[in-house]
């Protein structure tokens, strides 16, 4: 709960100085479809279990712009079916993932713009097998700015989920699961 509390005060700190440095108001609405997720467990006695799946992610950056620094706060929804695969077989879930966390960027002059997230709440609902597994996620992105008001973007995300909730009952776990990004966003200053 501490380091939620010092993320929040890192971010007002942003808010603060971008205001004085005579930022615009940054709202990015962005759609992407994960093209590659997989990823482990390696968790003891239960034996290795691989992931694959892929989907749709969707959400929403607000923050500050100036001089083409950006930083802020962004909400990412995704939606995916994911293979379980073990040393006895295949089976399948259904996931919903809700993402919040923290962006620092920069649009360079010559139409790219990159950023890294961290993502500090990231909760993952089996709703076909009834159980949650939370944690973390950090973001590397790049984007393409050649059409007026849109960007096309790419990023590779890094998955750490490290407890698991399921009927009532929490066990630590050690997933982690790398993904492939490709989307479009409309980063509008106002």
């Amino acid at each position: 709960m501490y380091k939620k509390f010092k993320v929040v005060g890192l971010f007002l700190a942003l808010i603060t100085f971008a205001q004085t440095a005579s930022a615009s108001l940054l709202v990015e609405p962005h759609l992407s479809y994960n093209l590659s997720g997989s990823g482990d467990n390696n968790a003891s006695g239960a034996g290795k279990v691989d992931y694959d799946y892929n989907g749709a992610q969707y959400g929403l950056k607000l923050g500050y712009q100036a001089l083409g620094l950006m930083a802020g706060l962004d909400f990412t929804r995704s939606n995916f079916d994911m293979d379980y695969k073990t040393s006895v077989g295949t089976s399948t879930g259904e996931m919903e993932r809700n993402e919040w966390g923290l962006f620092v960027g920069y649009n360079f002059p010559i139409l790219v713009r990159g950023w890294v997230g961290y993502y500090f709440a990231n909760t993952t609902k089996d709703t076909k097998n009834n159980t949650e597994r939370t944690g973390n996620t950090t973001e590397l992105g790049v984007g393409f700015t050649a059409l007026p008001f849109l960007s096309v973007n790419l990023m590779y995300r890094l998955i750490k989920l490290d407890e698991l909730e399921s009927g009532g009952n929490k066990v630590g776990i050690d997933d982690t699961n790398r993904e492939f990004v490709v989307g479009v966003s409309l980063p509008l200053t106002l």
